[in-house]
């Protein structure tokens, strides 16, 4: 079974998922590296990364060969950039900022094939071995995430799962954002967002459907997980790079 399969099976199970980000280097080597350790996919930042289309579509294809589930965090939920991004390969897609059902139509409008969608068909690496030419299969084989990040979102999000669950994949939330939003900036463990976390993964856990949030490090990982949180977006290639040289600069500086 491949890591994608084993990946869908983990969300549908609501199982404890962990994943890395991607959002600077566009070293395509980079997924490689990554694909040696015992993460479930990668996701690749095109929201606040600086990584431009052609290197996010070589990282892409090196997670095809390497077997490395590749979920991009598209810029906004507009339609052409979510069915170019699958063209180019990417095995799910983020949608941050959600607050109306009406994105969330939008984004299965362009990831799903018609009967569940309308997106055009195209791109060199859009359809998987797996995907067989059957664009039900295809339409299985894309994960899509939305991310709460407002009281907004929180507010309407009971409707979408009520209209959209079975074409989500799970809902993440963006910590600072909702920080920010919610008056708390940059407060990521305010009562605020204690209360917030918890409304946001008490809805999914009702609907059975997998939760989780980007986390800086593995230290806040049993805080989400005590939430009710089971994905864990973790860290991102920069800031786990600064850690590596910190701690190297730390130990050189006590001898």
């Amino acid at each position: 079974m491949g890591k994608l399969e084993i990946l869908k099976e983990k969300l549908k199970n609501r199982e404890k998922i962990l994943t890395t980000t991607v959002g600077n280097i566009s070293w395509s080597g980079i997924i490689e590296l990554i694909s040696r350790f015992s993460f479930d996919g990668v996701v690749i930042d095109i929201e606040h990364g600086t990584i431009s289309v052609e290197g996010a579509e070589a990282l892409l294809r090196t997670c095809r060969l390497c077997d490395l589930p590749g979920i991009v965090r598209i810029s906004d939920c507009v339609s052409n950039i979510i069915s170019k991004t699958l063209d180019m390969g990417a095995d799910g897609i983020i949608v941050p900022r959600v607050e109306s059902v009406e994105q969330v139509e939008c984004a299965v409008s362009a990831m799903r094939y018609f009967p569940r969608g309308r997106k055009g068909c195209g791109g060199f690496s859009n359809l998987r071995a797996e995907d067989c030419g059957s664009v039900h299969k295809y339409n299985d084989n894309r994960l899509l995430f939305i991310q709460i990040e407002s009281k907004e979102g929180l507010c309407v999000l009971p409707e979408i799962l009520e209209k959209y669950r079975d074409e989500l994949s799970g809902v993440l939330i963006g910590p600072y954002d909702a920080s920010i939003m919610l008056g708390t900036p940059l407060d990521i463990l305010s009562d605020e967002m204690t209360e917030f976390i918890g409304k946001v993964f008490s809805i999914c856990n009702k609907k059975k459907i997998s939760c989780g949030s980007f986390v800086d490090d593995k230290t806040l990982i049993p805080r989400y997980e005590k939430l009710g949180g089971n994905f864990f977006w973790t860290a991102t290639e920069i800031s786990l790079l600064s850690e590596s040289y910190r701690s190297l600069c730390d130990a050189f500086s006590k001898k």
